[in-house]
């Protein structure tokens, strides 16, 4: 696809405004896979419906109209770092992070029971997630925040900010794995709810999400995945555990513990 048309083509995916914020490169990858896979030289209404349809699976399916409020919360975080309330407020902005405010004291409780409490977390495709830093009860903590959405980074930044916590957001496919590769070292990565996302259910996609973790096994001592028990539309999976996913870490030799909830089942792998 020529670059102009490709230009074009980014351009018209976000002229709807669910789309907005996410990252021209992250669109822009999308637009090339999806070229490739169709011999596209050219673009039509039906190629950017096609298209927007696979970045809501990524991004937009998890959002509230609560989001847009979070710019005034953080304006009022700034005038009380330790007001929990206004905290919750914008955990409430994503669908996932709203589900897990009553059991996020739980969740990190059983990962740090493994794990030990870290100084230094990585969080993958963690949209909202490092809001519930005040949760962990962690001091002098290193937080490194990846994701694809632009504007939830700057959320994040500004909360680090607030909070002085020794941060930084960035954009990373992570399914790129040279930029993968050149992640720091850490203690612990999350992938909260991401795996499913980055591996459809499609055979000829699924070695993508064992390079994945066998990349990250080199970057830190701990790896919690996660995976929703629930649709979106809030209906109990047949099969919430993940087989296939267990059988994939069996093969690479990788220990795990299992914890889960009412709405969420996280594998916290060593």
């Amino acid at each position: 696809m020529e670059e102009k048309i490709e230009k074009d083509f980014i351009k018209k995916i976000k002229d709807n405004k669910k789309y907005i914020s996410i990252s021209d490169s992250i669109i822009k990858r999308e637009v090339k896979e999806y070229a490739r896979k169709y011999n596209l030289n050219f673009y039509n209404e039906e190629d950017i419906k096609n298209i927007r349809k696979q970045l809501h699976r990524f991004y937009s399916s998890y959002q509230t109209k609560a989001k847009k409020k979070i710019p005034k919360l953080l304006e009022e975080l700034k005038k009380n770092n330790r007001d929990f309330e206004i905290i919750n407020k914008i955990l409430s902005a994503s669908l996932s992070t709203k589900e897990r405010l009553d059991k996020y004291p739980f969740i990190y409780d059983k990962i740090f029971e493994v794990s030990k409490k870290p100084n230094f977390i990585i969080d993958l495709g963690c949209g909202l997630n490092p809001f519930s830093i005040t949760y962990m009860k962690l001091k002098d903590i290193r937080y490194n925040a990846y994701d694809i959405n632009e504007k939830d980074l700057e959320f994040i930044t500004d909360f680090f900010l607030i909070m002085k916590i020794d941060g930084k957001a960035e954009i990373m496919d992570v399914r790129d794995l040279d930029s993968l590769k050149k992640i720091p070292h850490s203690d612990i990565i999350f992938m909260f709810k991401l795996y499913d996302l980055i591996v459809p259910k499609n055979r000829r996609l699924k070695k993508i999400g064992e390079e994945i973790i066998k990349v990250l096994k080199q970057k830190a001592d701990f790896i919690v995945v996660s995976f929703a028990t629930k649709t979106l539309s809030r209906k109990l999976m047949n099969l919430p555990r993940r087989i296939g996913f267990e059988m994939m870490l069996d093969r690479n030799n990788m220990k795990y513990n299992f914890i889960q909830t009412d709405n969420e089942i996280y594998y916290v792998i060593s």
